[in-house]
């Protein structure tokens, strides 16, 4: 069970189950020390908040509520969809690949397009489910850029407790961030409140690989608020 979540979706999402509170409550029962709500960006059509970013202040005092936002690129420039307004209340930003974007453009465009959207957008801290096999990227490539730009990739829980991911393919994601040095975070991708805190299907590929700890950003609450911590001032920049 993870102490430390990036990655969980509310209502406002869509695709979400459960209120902000629904989470966080369920979270501090679970033994969950820190909670990022990380909804969807605009191009998936989720109801984004401005009372969430702005004014909401989390009232449970046994768990830390990170702010921020899945977002999505929206094309091979570089662009994604997230609004400057709320960069500011923001935490951590997340960037993966959704079905705003076409399948079967193959590895190359995809890579392309995600290393784009590093490069081009300081404020991204991790890139999600990359392994997803329907955007199949070249790992060794974007973990390179990532690692050149302190930007963590994903190993999705999710993904692999609802069979969407062969988990050889997140073997080999494992193996190339090793390589490379490139750090790794391993979130639940909650959508519902069973999910919060899990990393059961992560945690043996690791083993497997034998995967250094000291790679990982979110194996302890101090190097996760570390990470965190370190990357703020990129939320100064200001995207769309």
């Amino acid at each position: 069970m993870l102490e430390v979540d990036l990655h969980s979706h509310s209502l406002y999402s869509g695709c979400g189950v459960h209120t902000v509170l629904e989470l966080l409550e369920a979270a501090c029962k679970r033994g969950i020390k820190v909670l990022a709500i990380t909804d969807h960006g605009t191009e998936l059509k989720s109801s984004i908040n401005s009372v969430f970013y702005e004014r909401f202040i989390n009232p449970f005092k046994d768990i830390k509520l990170l702010k921020g936002m899945e977002c999505n690129p929206i094309d091979a420039s570089g662009l994604i969809d997230l609004p400057s307004k709320f960069l500011p209340f923001m935490d951590v930003v997340l960037c993966g690949l959704h079905h705003n974007i076409k399948e079967n453009l193959g590895a190359k465009k995809y890579t392309d397009m995600m290393i784009a959207a590093i490069k081009s957008n300081p404020a991204i801290d991790i890139i999600t489910h990359p392994d997803d096999s329907s955007y199949p990227m070249q790992f060794e490539r974007l973990a390179k850029v990532a690692k050149e730009n302190g930007v963590a990739l994903e190993l999705n829980n999710s993904k692999i407790l609802l069979k969407r991911v062969e988990p050889n393919r997140t073997r080999e994601l494992i193996k190339a961030c090793k390589n490379v040095g490139c750090q790794m975070v391993i979130n639940s991708d909650a959508h519902a409140v069973t999910e919060l805190g899990l990393d059961d299907s992560i945690r043996p590929l690791l083993e497997k690989e034998n995967f250094p700890s000291s790679l990982l950003i979110n194996d302890t609450n101090q190097k996760a608020n570390h990470f965190i911590e370190s990357r703020k001032i990129n939320k100064l920049y200001k995207n769309i």
